[in-house]
């Protein structure tokens, strides 16, 4: 075998076995159809908890598949031989739904959660996908890093308040005034009374419907609810 062919048979990708070609694909369709079911279910445990966990399934298919199983492919000819689009998919659910859903009362007691499930997420994303990069860390690599911090976020805010079974403390406030804001986001807010603990006047974000069918001068239920993680968050309800 000439230098020029043993160089290329080098630098190409592996090919895959069956059996880790399957697992790949299976990962990406399983994603896709999790990470979907979940953004539609805004209480049904049965698809949060394993859109939940996914993408931490995604690095341990990569560290335990031997170079078969791979994170993402820089063979552009097989941009599907890879789990990343499992991982994003799901990883986007939980950005979409942390920005969309649960209102925090107080952040102080998120940080710590956040830290030490971002640290386990970018961990295994350094050891199964970052280190192998040679040279120059790539900009492919940021954009996984941010990944895994965006996940890691919405993933502190999904399990605090998706799990959460505590009783909630239920205050009734008046609305003060109404704003909506129309962009690439569709965002609704309602200026409330003092009420419980809140000492003070303030804007709170709330959904669509409930924007639609309050008026000013009405009065709500604040329901202050204490977290799986004590971080407190807030469901406001029409009274």
């Amino acid at each position: 075998m000439s230098q020029s062919t043993a160089d290329f048979s080098n630098n190409k990708e592996k090919e895959p076995s069956k059996i880790a070609g399957f697992i790949t694909a299976a990962y990406n369709i399983v994603g896709i159809a999790v990470g979907l079911l979940a953004l539609c279910s805004d209480t049904n445990r049965t698809y949060l908890i394993p859109s939940t966990f996914y993408p931490l399934l995604g690095i341990i298919l990569v560290l335990l598949g031997k170079e078969e199983i791979k994170f993402t492919s820089t063979d552009k000819s097989r941009p599907f031989d890879s789990i990343v689009l499992g991982f994003a998919i799901t990883s986007i659910f939980f950005v979409t739904k942390s920005l969309n859903g649960y209102a925090l009362f107080q952040t102080a007691n998120l940080w710590l959660p956040f830290i030490v499930i971002g640290a386990i997420i970018l961990t295994g994303l350094y050891i199964a996908v970052i280190k192998p990069f040679k040279g120059e860390i790539k900009i492919q690599a940021i954009v996984i890093l941010a990944l895994g911090l965006a996940y890691a976020y919405g993933c502190t805010k999904e399990i605090n308040c998706a799990f959460d079974n505590s009783d909630p403390q239920i205050y009734n406030a008046k609305i003060l005034a109404h704003r909506a804001h129309h962009g690439k986001r569709d965002l609704w807010y309602l200026t409330l009374s003092p009420w419980g603990p809140m000492k003070e006047i303030k804007e709170q974000e709330i959904d669509g419907w409930l924007y639609d069918h309050t008026s000013v001068g009405d009065t709500v239920k604040v329901n202050l609810k204490q977290g799986l993680l004590h971080i407190p968050w807030v469901i406001v309800k029409k009274n």
